[in-house]
This record gives C-alpha cells, structure tokens and sequence, in this order.
C-alpha cells in the first residue's frame, strides 16, 4: 500500500511538472517579433503605436514599417510585414482587395462603417450633391483636391468623376497635410473648394463642413479592420489575439489625432499614456 501510494503521489507530481514546463516550453515557442504596417495618414498611427505599447509589454519586439498603401499590401502577402492595421473593406481597397486577398487573413475589425466621401465648406449653400458640383464648376476652378494617387480614396475619386461625367474637372493629388493646408487657405478667403473627407479625421473639429450627398453612390462606407498573415495566430498568438479583439471609437482617434498636433507629443507618447490609464480594456483585448 505504501509502495502503491508513493508511485501516485509521484506521478501526479511528475504529471503537474510536465504541465507547467509545457506551459513554459509553449510561451518560449512563441514568436515575439512582428513587424506592422503603417500607411501614411495619422488615425492609423493610434492602433499602429497601441499594438506596439501593448505587445512590448508582453514581451515583443515591435517595429513599425511604414510604406504607402500598395507597398503594405504587397508587403503583407510576401509576409515582409506580420499585419497591416488599416484594410478598408470592401469598397475603398477594392482594387488591393482583388489582389491580395488571398495571401492574408483578416483578424479583428477595428470600427464599422467609416463615412468617406468629398467635402465642402457649409456656407457654400447650393451645394449639397456631388451631382451639384458641374452647375457651379467655377466656384471650385473646375479643381477637386484629392490625396496621394494609388491610395483608394484618390482611385475612388477617379471613378466619382467619371460616373458623375465631370471630366472638366482636374485632380489635384497631394498629400493629405497638403490638401488640407489648400483647405485652410480656401475657408479662410471664403472661397469654394471640394476635397476628399472621411472619418475618423480632425477636420471635421476643425472646419465648419459637410460631406456631399452621393445618390450614384461612388463612395460607400467601409469597415476598417487588421490584415495579418496567415501563420500569425499559429506563431504568435497573442498579438493575434490583440488584433482579432482591438476596437477603436472615432472620437477617440479624433482626440489621438488633434493631441498630436496641439500638445506637440508623440505617438508613443500617447499610446503610453492611454495604456496607463485603459489597462482594464487592455487585458480585455488580450483575453486576460
């Protein structure tokens, strides 16, 4: 009996052992370096620079890639970047989408159905309809100011103008800081002007404007989610669980985004800080 009673006592302890080491042996597996996508417009660097505050903390190295939109996507399906954090679905990356659909999955959904469109001031009265535009194409010097060509807002504002025939009507590409510098100077002097817009995005604290109806419906509100590898949630479990649990409000961003201009602090500071002050949803988006 006592022969008997030692081997059990044994074996549980041996089997409680090899518990813990499994566990042990499962979190050295893991694979805690990852590399993140960032395109260039600023509501991207709030869940770009909180994935890399939350991950550092749990263990990983974290760097962040930064790269126009084709780039990152391209990236992505060579498994260059382990995720992505600004995949517009379905409509604003349709032609991104098409191509690479295939070679990633996506984990999480960051916010539900972004409002994206052209915008113009609110004294402009007689304007409301993107089909309003051609009736007073001079107020707007025939122009219609638009972000970065190959970005899926400037490919959308391509085909706006087709469906809407204003092809007297030029494009004028730029960079989103740039675009809406012209912005500014254009209120300022009470002229009209017709630009891309979207949410989230501090112009709309900013200026007094509205988004144009679109009863052909060129633009249509999309989902914002996380793009990652195929092998990320095998490799590394925790950022992907991260990624599939992370949501965002725009009023958030929009605070993120007039901080970073305002208060002149830096991305990493601000995730930090809202790391500190948020850790309760923190360990609800790590499932702890």
């Amino acid at each position: 009996m006592l022969s008997v009673t030692l081997i059990l006592i044994l074996t549980a302890c041996n089997g409680g052992s090899g518990d813990q080491q499994e566990s042990q042996d499962s979190d050295e597996q893991e694979k805690k370096s990852i590399s993140i996508g960032l395109d260039p417009y600023d509501y991207a660097t709030v869940p770009a620079y909180l994935s890399k505050e939350i991950l550092e903390q749990e263990g990983y190295q974290v760097e962040i890639m930064e790269g126009e939109v084709g780039v990152l996507y391209e990236a992505l399906s060579n498994e260059d970047i382990e995720a992505f954090i600004d995949v517009w679905s379905p409509n604003l990356h349709s032609t991104y989408l098409k191509e690479y659909k295939d070679d990633f999955e996506v984990a999480g959904t960051l916010y539900s159905d972004m409002p994206n469109g052209v915008a113009v001031p609110t004294y402009m009265e007689d304007v409301n309809s993107i089909e309003d535009l051609k009736q007073h194409k001079e107020k707007f010097d025939e122009t219609i100011y638009a972000i970065e060509p190959g970005s899926g807002t400037a490919q959308t504002t391509e085909r706006m103008v087709e469906t809407y025939d204003m092809q007297d009507f030029e494009i004028q590409n730029s960079s989103t800081a740039a675009m809406m510098t012209q912005v500014q100077r254009e209120i300022d002097n009470n002229n009209g002007i017709v630009f891309n817009a979207w949410r989230p995005h501090p112009m709309f604290v900013r200026f007094d404007i509205k988004f144009l109806d679109d009863p052909k419906n060129s633009w249509k509100d999309d989902d914002v989610q996380i793009g990652v590898t195929d092998d990320l949630k095998e490799q590394s479990p925790t950022a992907h669980t991260l990624f599939s649990n992370m949501e965002l409000t725009l009023d958030m961003v929009e605070e993120w985004q007039i901080s970073l201009d305002s208060e002149e602090k830096s991305a990493e500071e601000l995730a930090e800080t809202w790391v500190k002050e948020n850790q309760d949803k923190v360990d609800k988006w790590l499932e702890k």
